[in-house]
């Protein structure tokens, strides 16, 4: 936990963390004493963490049951990667502007280009991971921190379907969708809005393929990413 994060903030973290990497998968029961326990800290903003996911439509409420974790159709996930890239072709033209004003962004993002370079085939999660934060910080570079909470909130279910499609094959399979982060980033520089837009579009091509895929094989699709994650 950082000195600048309160105890809310880090059991939502922690909590969001846990659900996307699968050790509480869809249809789990978030028991906030077990968290409190597992965090070390008192139960209190543990149990207003698990609001905030239950606001966010990461979790559900359900009377004389508790709170569980979503559990999601492929028309939800067609809706969630449909606001994805609405607001990333959104942000295109205002983080062109902004780019040279945040090179501290720039750099991270850098960065994350090249520990995709090196990552190892089968570190699924960190893959994930950092495919979720490159997104983020691009998205940041518009300046609107509505927007970028809203991203956010939507990638927290995102992310977990994002974790089963890149899961179906070794990770040097998905070499050219990491290597699209890097021209993602040589665009940005040059302010190439079109070419941007267009390469966003694309990148995100193979989720919306991938829920196609799932929405004409819905029962046995929708079992697999319960398995999987």
């Amino acid at each position: 936990m950082s000195q600048s994060e309160t105890l809310v903030e880090y059991a939502l973290r922690e909590i969001r963390s846990r659900i996307q990497n699968g050790t509480y998968p869809p249809g789990t029961k978030l028991s906030t004493q077990e968290i409190s326990d597992s965090l070390g800290i008192s139960r209190t903003p543990v149990v207003a963490a698990v609001n905030r996911l239950v606001a966010q439509g990461l979790a559900v409420a359900i009377p004389r049951r508790g709170v569980i974790v979503a559990e999601f159709s492929t028309q939800k996930l067609r809706e969630i990667t449909e606001v994805r890239q609405m607001i990333e072709l959104y942000a295109v033209k205002f983080a062109i502007a902004n780019a040279d004003f945040c090179p501290e962004i720039i750099e991270e993002m850098e960065k994350i280009c090249e520990t995709l370079d090196e990552i190892r085939d089968t570190d699924y999660t960190r893959a994930a991971e950092l495919e979720n934060r490159f997104h983020t910080l691009f998205v940041s570079l518009a300046s609107n921190a509505q927007l970028t909470k809203i991203y956010e909130s939507n990638w927290g279910v995102g992310s977990m379907f994002y974790m089963f499609t890149i899961s179906k094959m070794p990770i040097y399979k998905h070499r050219l969708s990491f290597e699209q982060h890097r021209e993602m980033l040589r665009l940005l520089r040059i302010g190439d809005e079109k070419a941007l837009a267009d390469l966003i579009q694309q990148h995100l091509q193979i989720v919306f393929s991938t829920i196609d895929w799932l929405s004409r094989n819905e029962k046995d699709g929708m079992a697999e990413i319960f398995k999987t994650l």
